[in-house]
């Protein structure tokens, strides 16, 4: 009996070693991520939305890999893709003020602060101890229509 359940154990835990996982992926795309790796890492975060499609951080992710690979390069498609992957992981979850401070920072960085001021509102809402708060609010009364 002992070693019937013991085979059992050992056969659940290989089976779960050699399959795809999504949090694998995600490790492997922030260390790319963190070797400036962005083509790999927004690879591994595709095949981590692939397995979980509702995955907003992995969405995130891929918004940051593009932001560095424009911000290196300049190609303006790359600004585009990182501020859709942005509102995919906000269309998943609203509430992720993470990718909503991003995509705000997008606006504000391409002059449409008017686009920028109620997402970053939002964002403060939902993390009201945010380290930069002042400075958010600077941004949120500038991009906010004068009386």
């Amino acid at each position: 009996m002992f070693r019937m359940i013991l085979t059992s154990l050992l056969l659940a835990a290989l089976m779960g070693c050699g399959g795809d996982n999504a949090d694998q992926y995600m490790q492997e795309g922030f260390i790319n991520f963190q070797q400036q790796k962005y083509d790999e890492a927004i690879a591994s975060y595709e095949k981590a939305v692939k397995l979980q499609p509702r995955a907003a951080d992995a969405y995130n992710m891929i918004g940051m890999a593009y932001r560095f690979k424009y911000n290196r390069l300049g190609v303006p498609e790359f600004r585009q893709q990182e501020m859709a992957a942005f509102q995919k992981a906000m269309d998943i979850d609203p509430k992720n003020w993470v990718a909503m401070f991003n995509l705000a920072t997008d606006y504000s960085a391409g002059g449409q602060q008017a686009k920028a001021a109620p997402l970053f509102k939002k964002a403060l809402e939902l993390n009201p101890n945010h380290p930069e708060k002042a400075a958010i609010q600077k941004m949120i009364a500038a991009g906010e229509p004068k009386p």
